[in-house]
């Protein structure tokens, strides 16, 4: 760039062979002109090479094709670096601001409805190609949080359900996972009414953003606080199982301990949350069940330490007794964290009090005040001397009740002992003579008597009832083993054990348990890779950001040093020398720390279990226990149905049929079982067959309830985290709402599933359902009602879960007489469902499971409803034949079936190992496009032959060796069709096939495949 070009006149004699050409138009120069370019110019010949305008005051230079240099004006040179404000069209000097792949001078980067001018380390909002600030983009544009009905305005969560796009805060869509609870009031506005907030005029945009930031700060600590709480509970309880379950007693007394103080904890802010509500509304929190429930499950525990004391048992390893234990413990606290969170959300939302969450978030971090420290008081709590039986009736006190230093009285027993005066309402006022042991009114006190009476909520006699059994829990322990006396004394006491002593909780025995009575046998851990899968609850979804941060950049000139003066040179040219000529230089500057410091980022690493894992947890090390005792099954990853593509699903059915027919040919032929999935020939009686059958009826396609299940899944489907695999499995939004909804809830109901619910209440369910899936709130009804509307969702389903078609196959599998072969073959039929049915079925079948271990929580308290019961109950919704005829009633054997699927139903969820076998060839599947399903069915029906041709007692190396005879077996003709059209005709062809038709052929519904 040149600032200022030597401009020079005609002063003073010249000689004629002075004068100098202009290097652009060829004339000679007489007068005023520029030297610069390595040329001499008349001052209206150096022009801006662009637009034409005069820049002998200030040019800089550009190469052009030719190899010259032509000048530019400073516009037209900054617009060929695309270095021009978006603005107002002038040049970017200095500091400028990069946003929306746009430029911007730093002062005319501004919101498009107000001045409000971005600085550098300010976010702004996008919509529509437009910049706007936080108060305008909230007002107008910002999408509403689905859970806390807020703008989003940093990063959110976006899920399809039913087909409708939601946006969630990272924090409330995992409060919603975790405890089923959205932060704002169900509010049913009809479609797209939550879709952007309403302007308001009384807001200022400083009001705007404390509210906003308020709220942040509420979800925030709403769900740091309980899932740390919940985290803690959860480890308490996987450590309780591995160290119980490995002989390790002791150290399971000592986890069962820390979770008695998370209990008490929780109960103590239920408590407070029950007091506000009852001053506010006159009605309580309803906990009483899930409480009790809670308590009868950490009884149970100690009843089952007891138990294995006096029987001597060294190691108690997991039993379903005790996976039933664990599984209700993490259960009810899970629902009694809901229950209080409901309540406190209710405080503000319904009686304007804002300090209730506060309170009640601020009452779960004592928790963490008090790890690592003594948790129970012993001294108040000796079981030699203390008593949990009321001191006048000798009843024990499971209720509400006053107490006296260690003495306790239900409410009723409390009277003067001179006048029988019952002292409930004045018991602050009331007496106690420790001597006598007597208790008396105002009016009949003696001077050894005081007062001192205090009253206990029913959650404060539970936590006493629970502490009196863990102190006598202690004692037991002491008693069956000197070690362990040695061991208590040294916590009661205050002493540091020894870090080498067999037994004691250290550092490294996080996820470890030990069998004490083996000294030189390891810790039995999980494999955390396991814990990390099985999490039932996760961050599953991509994160996106609203937000946006604008990069600023500076422009920096770097002077070029002038050219150095000849000695040829006139007086006329050092007058006119050519000014110095700069070049451009773009600094990007460093983001502000404050972009990342105060926004906070969601952490999607975190991988510490929770309620929701311990079921699986357990039922994965029981299992595990299980197959370390058959040493001659050969370990292998595990494949999951659910994860196979369309085209391993299609080889799997047909293998599966295949491996079926040497087990049920006296039942079917093979063409029959290629019926089942659609593959049938097509002969010319069939198609005559087919066009006089009368035409179905047909099903409707709208709403939810009567709806196929394969249309609902396309419809109103949703990724859901409850199938048995890693990976997320695709399931009716109704299915995985209702489990959801009832896994918040008390399922040692008796009678659950049994009973029918409210038909008035189910019939309004339904339509609603049908009309707004989305509008419909479930954990607002008893768990009897949504189990009822499961079930009513399942029966009126047109074609059964486990279909109409594969009925007398499942009919066929308890005919047989081994139970070996019943459980390979329904296995295999399994394989049989159609996708959107098998997917439904595994994601049903677990929760079943689950809802089973709370059959019986102890003698008198349980839903009764164990795998059989349920399946009772179950069977005549999924499982049954359209034939009406009562003299093939076949429903007892039908559920036998459903019994044996739901009590082996892990072992359903994977592919089975001979099928898995044409899986692992990987000859065949990276050639599957290039294979007909001719050629597909015909490897199968070889491999087959060749499985069975093997002895039983074949080992891998020969498995190798016959995948490669596999592979090299040619095609030949196949009585089978290869091709199907969309109308469900089939046809032979000879004719290779492309890789489209096997994918058309998956792609048509088995229901249209079939002839």
């Amino acid at each position: 760039m040149s600032d200022q070009n030597e401009i020079t006149s005609e002063e003073g004699v010249v000689n004629k062979q002075a004068f100098t050409t202009c290097a652009k138009c060829g004339l000679i120069i007489v007068g005023q002109f520029v030297r610069a370019l390595c040329g001499t110019y008349h001052l209206d010949c150096f022009k801006c090479q662009d637009c034409g305008t005069v820049v002998a005051a200030k040019f800089f230079p550009i190469d052009g094709t030719d190899g010259k240099q032509y000048p530019l004006c400073e516009r037209d040179y900054f617009r060929r670096l695309s270095l021009i404000c978006e603005k107002c069209g002038g040049a970017l000097r200095g500091s400028y601001i990069t946003a929306l792949e746009k430029k911007y001078h730093i002062e005319h980067f501004t919101c498009s409805a107000c001045p409000t001018v971005f600085g550098p380390q300010d976010s702004y909002y996008e919509h529509d190609g437009q910049v706007y600030c936080h108060y305008h983009y909230s007002t107008r544009f910002a999408v509403k949080c689905t859970g806390c009905k807020t703008a989003i305005l940093k990063q959110f969560v976006e899920i399809n359900r039913n087909n409708i796009d939601e946006h969630w805060h990272p924090e409330c869509y995992m409060i919603h996972k975790f405890w089923n609870v959205k932060l704002a009031a169900q509010m049913d506005d009809g479609p797209g009414s939550d879709d952007v907030l309403s302007p308001t005029e009384d807001v200022t945009p400083e009001k705007l953003k404390q509210q906003q930031k308020a709220i942040e700060e509420k979800v925030y600590n709403i769900w740091t606080v309980l899932s740390a709480f919940e985290e803690m509970s959860a480890a308490c309880i996987s450590d309780m199982l591995l160290h119980v379950s490995n002989g390790a007693y002791f150290e399971g007394v000592k986890m069962i301990e820390k979770f008695i103080n998370h209990v008490d904890i929780l109960f103590s802010a239920i408590d407070d949350l029950e007091v506000q509500l009852m001053q506010a509304s006159g009605q309580g929190l309803q906990h009483n069940r899930e409480a009790k429930m809670l308590c009868k499950k950490i009884v149970n525990f100690f009843s089952l330490l007891a138990h294995t004391q006096e029987a001597g048992v060294r190691k108690l390893g997991i039993t379903q007794e005790l996976l039933a234990l664990v599984t209700g413990l993490a259960h009810y606290l899970k629902i009694l964290i809901r229950i209080a969170l409901t309540g406190a959300l209710k405080l503000e939302r319904d009686f304007n009090n804002p300090l209730a969450i506060g309170q009640f978030l601020n009452k779960l971090v004592e928790l963490t005040k008090k790890e690592g420290k003594q948790t129970l008081d012993y001294s108040n709590v000796d079981s030699e001397i203390t008593s949990d039986l009321c001191h006048v009736c000798r009843i024990t006190v499971e209720e509400e009740c006053y107490k006296y230093g260690h003495y306790r009285w239900h409410i009723g027993c409390l009277r003067c002992s001179g006048c029988s005066r019952e002292l409930r309402t004045i018991y602050r006022d009331a007496t106690f003579n420790q001597i006598t042991e007597m208790s008396f009114c105002p009016a009949h006190t003696n001077e050894q008597a005081a007062h001192g009476y205090e009253y206990v909520t029913q959650l404060e006699q539970y936590t006493y009832l629970l502490r009196i059994e863990l102190s006598r829990m202690y004692n037991l322990l002491k008693r069956k083993d000197e070690h362990s006396l040695s061991d208590y004394d040294d916590v009661r006491n205050g002493r540091k054990a020894n870090k080498e002593e067999v037994g004691l909780i250290r550092k490294d025995s996080r996820s470890k348990s030990y069998s004490g009575g083996d000294k030189d046998k390891e810790y039995v851990s999980i494999n955390t890779s396991d814990i990390k899968r099985m999490k039932s609850v996760v961050m599953d979804r991509k994160l996106s950001n609203s937000a946006k941060f604008a990069k600023t950049s500076r422009v920096i000139e770097q002077e070029q040093p002038n050219s150095p003066q000849t000695q040829d040179e006139t007086s006329k040219d050092r007058l006119a020398r050519a000014p110095s000529q700069h070049h451009v230089r773009i600094i990007d500057d460093k983001t502000p720390d404050s972009q990342t410091s105060d926004a906070r980022k969601f952490d999607l690493e975190n991988e510490a279990i929770t309620l929701a894992d311990i079921s699986a947890i357990a039922a994965a090390e029981m299992s595990e226990e299980k197959s370390k005792k058959k040493l001659h099954r050969v370990s292998r990853s595990k494949l999951y149905l659910s994860e196979l593509s369309g085209l391993e699903y299609f080889i799997v059915r047909h293998v599966a049929v295949l491996l079926l027919e040497q087990y049920v040919k006296d039942h079917f032929s093979l063409e029959e079982l290629l019926d089942l999935i659609g593959s049938k020939k097509t002969t010319l009686w069939t198609k005559f067959v087919q066009q006089i059958r009368p035409k179905e009826v047909p099903v409707k396609k709208k709403g939810t309830f009567g709806v196929p299940l394969e249309v609902l899944v396309e419809r109103y489907g949703i990724d859901s985290v409850l199938g048995a695999g890693p990976g997320r499995i695709r399931v009716p939004s109704f299915v995985d709402d209702s489990i959801s909804a009832m896994k918040t809830m008390d399922m040692s109901v008796e009678g659950i599933f049994r009973k029918n619910g409210n038909i008035r209440r189910l019939k309004d369910l339904s339509e609603a359902i049908d009309r707004n899936p989305s509008a419909v709130n479930l954990s607002e009804d008893n768990p009897v009602q949504v189990a009822a509307l499961m079930k009513k969702f399942l029966r009126d389903l047109p074609d059964p879960l486990l279909t109409f078609k594969l009925h007398r196959l499942f009919i066929v599998t308890q005919r047989l007489p081994k139970d070996t072969d019943r459980k390979k073959v329904l296995h295999l039929t399994c394989c049989l469902l159609p996708k959107a049915n098998r997917d439904t079925m595994e994601v049903l079948f677990i929760f079943f499971k689950w809802v089973a271990s709370f059959s019986h929580v102890d003698e008198e308290t349980g839903s009764k409803m164990d795998l059989h019961n349920l399946a009772t109950v179950i069977t005549p919704n999924i499982l049954y034949s359209k034939s009406k005829d009562p003299i093939k009633d076949e429903s007892f054997l039908a559920i036998e079936a459903v019994h044996s699927l739901l009590r082996y139903q892990d072992d359903f969820w994977v592919v089975p190992e001979d099928l898995a076998t044409v899986l692992r060839d990987q000859d065949l599947i990276n050639n599957l496009e290039r294979l007909t399903p001719k050629d597909i069915m015909k490897r199968c029906e070889n491999l087959v032959k060749l499985k069975q041709s093997q002895s039983s007692n074949t080992n891998n190396n020969h498995e190798d060796e016959f995948s490669e005879d596999f592979v090299k077996i040619s095609s030949e003709n196949y009585p089978y069709p290869t091709q199907v059209n969309q109308g469900g005709e089939s046809h032979d062809s000879n004719l290779h096939a492309s890789s489209s038709s096997l994918v058309n052929e998956i792609s048509i519904p088995v229901e249209q495949r079939a002839s």
